[in-house]
């Protein structure tokens, strides 16, 4: 009998889990080197740190805000995955 074989996400989905796991070994590499840094800071050290990422592989305007846009979905999807909305059921 053979096992089936476990199926590994290919294209956008292996793209975006690899970006993701990227991003979580920087945060925490951040973490180590600024732990008594207020995050705020942290957090605007990184945008700058973005924006000239952006600029150096953007060529247009709105390339750059393409990937901004990009960049904005992606914090809002974390943020509402930390912060998920209220049970109806606890209102009661």
């Amino acid at each position: 009998m053979t096992t089936p074989k476990t199926s590994k996400p290919t294209g956008a989905k292996a793209r975006q889990a690899r970006d993701l796991s990227r991003a979580e070994v920087i945060a925490k590499k951040l973490a180590e080197v600024a732990p008594d840094d207020d995050p705020a800071v942290v957090a605007g050290a990184i945008v700058i740190f973005a924006t000239e990422n952006i600029q150096r592989s953007a060529k247009t305007l709105p390339d750059a805000r393409g990937y901004l846009t990009g960049m904005r979905d992606a914090i809002d999807g974390l943020l509402a995955n930390a912060f998920p909305p209220p049970d109806k059921a606890d209102d009661k």
